[in-house]
């Protein structure tokens, strides 16, 4: 018989009952004048899945980002997603990071870092990075079918918008309150372990089109989230996200989003994974962002 360990039943912080009381002792780590605003926005993480934070960053900054990041596409040095995570003709740059000084900066914003130590009550690690020029028109999804964690849950991302976003390029969607569903994965919908990136795209698209009947059936509201530059939305592992219709392709969608895994904690690739057999394809993260 498998001895499972205590820890591995640890449940992130933000997504218990305890976030609702507010006499317990903060973090001295975290400024005085943040811990108002983290208690709501891990109370908006509990409830609906993701919340809002201004990160205040220098127009300077992003207008850098952004023109690194276009001569980084045009050199065709970047790194893309495959191409059966691609919805249109517009690139999803992943690990930028390596080549991007700005790209690293923003994985490992402070006032991120520090909301998701309030949050986790673990110290947060940036490992991956996706950076866009354009809307993905990806449909709604959850990070959980790409990153495991053992005990489950410890992933979180940040989605921030490099310039002023409307309905026209595309915005981001979260469906609210998404995260409270059963984590679907490959084996839930009686789907073998795919061995070939065809068996992926197939496993895939039947995921994606199960997701979409999930959320009608339960009635969830999708919401298409309007962000102004510098803007970061958090959500939570098991939320359930996408990039609504591009109505106007001339208007760039530049941003970035930032997976974070937690120390302390083995990570596995579920889309290679049996979790209900316990054939887990464990992955290390040893190359995370660090400074």
């Amino acid at each position: 018989m498998i001895q499972l360990e205590k820890s591995q039943f640890e449940v992130p912080w933000c997504e218990t009952i305890s976030v609702l009381d507010r006499s317990q002792k903060i973090d001295k780590l975290i400024p005085e004048n943040l811990h108002n605003s983290f208690w709501e926005k891990a109370y908006d993480l509990f409830t609906k899945g993701y919340t809002r934070i201004d990160l205040k960053l220098k127009k300077e900054f992003t207008d850098r980002l952004k023109n690194n990041l276009e001569n980084f596409i045009t050199s065709g040095e970047a790194k893309k997603n495959p191409k059966f995570y691609h919805y249109n003709e517009h690139p999803r740059i992943v690990e930028a990071w390596k080549s991007i000084a700005e790209v690293k900066d923003l994985a490992n914003n402070q006032l991120i870092l520090s909301f998701l130590r309030f949050c986790y009550k673990k110290e947060p690690l940036p490992f991956s990075t996706i950076n866009f020029k354009k809307g993905t028109e990806q449909p709604l999804h959850s990070d959980y079918i790409h990153f495991g964690s053992i005990p489950e849950k410890f992933l979180a991302a940040s989605w921030t918008a490099l310039e002023d976003i409307d309905v026209n390029q595309g915005p981001l969607q979260i469906a609210v309150a998404s995260h409270k569903l059963p984590i679907i994965d490959f084996p839930t919908l009686n789907l073998a372990i795919p061995k070939t990136n065809k068996e992926i795209k197939t496993n895939y698209q039947r995921y994606e089109k199960f997701l979409e009947r999930l959320i009608k059936i339960n009635g969830l509201v999708v919401k298409d989230l309007l962000v102004k530059r510098g803007e970061s939305i958090i959500w939570l592992a098991n939320s359930l996200h996408g990039g609504a219709r591009v109505l106007d392709f001339s208007k760039t969608r530049y941003s970035q989003v930032t997976h974070y895994h937690f120390q302390g904690c083995k990570y596995y690739n579920p889309n290679f994974s049996d979790r209900y057999k316990g054939n887990i394809v464990f992955r290390e993260i040893s190359e995370h962002i660090i400074k």
